[in-house]
């Protein structure tokens, strides 16, 4: 014969699956606000400025294309090394053509010097997700105050690594 007890227990247990499973459902979406991090790739990039508009390649959940970022800050690193090749290039191309030196009768520097930027439009890109808004950073070591209260948002990215190519290929 049941018991009343084992009644009870039985419906506080269901009713403890079901708010384990509401908080669960509560902070998943929670997480689902906070941006960290994300793989995109570069629709265009402004060399001057070192800003880029980047697509996000992750769909969303229902197959949805993510909509572009635009204006993205990229960090130096990201750059760096195209402009120096930039720099030394013409350096380089009398150095390869200066045969007037024994030493430099085989070189071809030029040639080792990689055939594309690594940072342009096309490649695949990390971007992370600033902490708060960045609209008024001037992109100096300047302190300023956040436009909005928005946090965590996308909007608020900044490309910081390039993925794939080689040093030759770019």
């Amino acid at each position: 014969m049941a018991s009343p007890h084992n009644k009870n227990s039985s419906s506080q247990a269901e009713l403890k699956k079901a708010w384990y499973h509401g908080f669960h459902k509560f902070e998943h979406g929670i997480y689902a606000g906070i941006k960290s991090f994300y793989i995109a790739k570069v629709v265009s990039y402004d060399r001057k400025k070192h800003r880029a508009d980047v697509l996000p390649l992750a769909n969303w959940s229902d197959g949805t294309k993510s909509a572009q970022y635009l204006d993205i800050p990229v960090v130096e690193s990201c750059y760096m090394f195209d402009e120096m090749a930039d720099a030394l290039k013409p350096e380089l191309s009398k150095a390869d053509s200066d045969h007037s030196l024994p030493e430099h009768s085989h070189t071809q520097f030029t040639k080792r010097l990689p055939k594309r930027r690594f940072m342009r439009a096309g490649v695949p890109v990390v971007c992370a997700v600033l902490d708060r808004d960045n609209d008024n950073w001037g992109g100096s070591t300047d302190t300023y105050t956040p436009n909005s209260g928005r946090m965590h948002d996308a909007n608020d990215s900044v490309v910081i690594g390039v993925l794939g190519g080689s040093w030759l290929s770019g």
